[in-house]
């Protein structure tokens, strides 16, 4: 089946003041797959995921086109508070706010202006239950999140992410924080989520890019190395630089 690409990046070039981080990396994110970005700390995957939703726009100076729908969402006259709600993040640390977990999961549609009770009641049920949370939370929603489990905070930030609807969900190293355990739930829950979110994902975690990755991309010293279907990048990679990585050769 042909694979429609969602995201685009060309040329993408990221200065820190006057040192290049990034250098002319060419992306095509598939559409309702989850894309992996792997490589030594250091490498740019993560810059290169905050570009995405220019996360990075306060930070650095970022070059090349990031077209979205044929749209150049890295042009200065771009709406970014459109662009973020089109392309959610979710966080190495689970963010939750001091508040509800009720009112977490609803923050961005209050902050859109959305005022209907029921459109808000369903919205947070269809959110939580997509972060497979629901069953978990159902009976106290209007408890603290604070209160929750490290696992079930970094869920609640991907329910809080999902109710504005994105079509693209980025993720930096959105395990690292977690359990085993958590850490499972986290994975089961991508997959089942890519049926409807496109998901770019920044991981150390080699295991879990072969696990849940359908694309791989390998950077190094802020260059895209190889980009390939995840079975391809693992058992067969074509660059010699890609396989002493993850043979642990460096990195």
């Amino acid at each position: 089946m042909p694979i429609n690409t969602v995201l685009e990046v060309k040329d993408l070039q990221v200065f820190y003041g006057d040192k290049r981080v990034v250098f002319d990396v060419n992306l095509k994110f598939p559409q309702h797959q989850i894309t992996a970005l792997i490589g030594a700390s250091g490498s740019g995957k993560s810059t290169v995921l905050r570009s995405l939703n220019r996360m990075n726009d306060d930070l650095a100076r970022v070059t090349g086109e990031i077209n979205f729908h044929d749209v150049n969402i890295n042009d200065p006259k771009t709406n970014v508070y459109r662009v973020r709600q089109r392309i959610g993040m979710v966080f190495q640390q689970p963010t939750p706010f001091p508040m509800s977990i009720y009112e977490n999961v609803i923050y961005g549609l209050r902050l859109a202006g959305e005022k209907n009770r029921q459109v808000l009641d369903q919205r947070a049920e269809e959110s939580l239950r997509q972060a497979a949370l629901w069953d978990e939370v159902k009976d106290q929603l209007k408890s603290s999140a604070l209160a929750l489990s490290g696992g079930q905070q970094q869920r609640l930030c991907i329910a809080r992410t999902l109710a504005v609807q994105p079509e693209i969900i980025l993720m930096d190293e959105p395990t690292s924080a977690l359990d085993p355990v958590s850490t499972s739930q986290i994975e089961d829950t991508l997959v089942q989520l890519k049926e409807q979110f496109t998901i770019i994902m920044v991981t150390h975690n080699m295991q879990q890019a072969s696990r849940s990755a359908d694309w791989t991309a390998f950077m190094h010293q802020g260059h895209l190395i190889e980009f390939d279907k995840t079975a391809t990048i693992f058992m067969n990679p074509h660059e010699q630089q890609t396989a002493d990585y993850l043979s642990g050769k460096f990195g």
